[in-house]
């Protein structure tokens, strides 16, 4: 939520570029919360990455079902994936590989990093480590 609302909702958050959301909470628990963001309002690139073990992260943060539902209401380039056998509280470090070469590419156009997502051999894609993999980076913005 906080890096969703940093970039859609701030007085500087047209000086982003793009934005890494590692296990976004889901909208209605950020709503129960007092925590409101509006993910279709991303106009900027995206990588969401979340994980896939406890209750907390399954069932509360972000429930399989939900990620997929953020992710399509979103209109600008994006990639996304779960992290298997991993908590809540592990994401941060677990998935620092491909949120660092996410960074690397979008924001210092590095062709290596890119290889990670881009194409139909995107290593993301066939990473056995993780699941419900999906990329739409050369869809164009609305």
């Amino acid at each position: 939520m906080g890096a969703i609302n940093t970039v859609t909702d701030t007085k500087r958050s047209d000086m982003y570029k793009t934005v890494g959301a590692e296990s976004p909470s889901n909208p209605e628990l950020s709503e129960s919360l007092e925590w409101n963001y509006d993910i279709s309002k991303i106009n900027i690139p995206i990588f969401m990455v979340a994980g896939t073990k406890g209750d907390f992260e399954m069932k509360t943060v972000i429930p399989s079902e939900k990620m997929p539902e953020m992710y399509a209401s979103i209109s600008t380039p994006e990639a996304m994936a779960r992290k298997k056998d991993c908590e809540h509280g592990e994401m941060l470090y677990s998935a620092d590989g491909y949120v660092t070469a996410w960074l690397m590419w979008q924001l210092q156009g590095d062709e290596e990093a890119a290889k990670a997502f881009v194409g139909d051999d995107a290593e993301l894609l066939h990473n056995e480590l993780y699941q419900d993999q999906r990329i739409d980076i050369n869809r164009e913005k609305e």
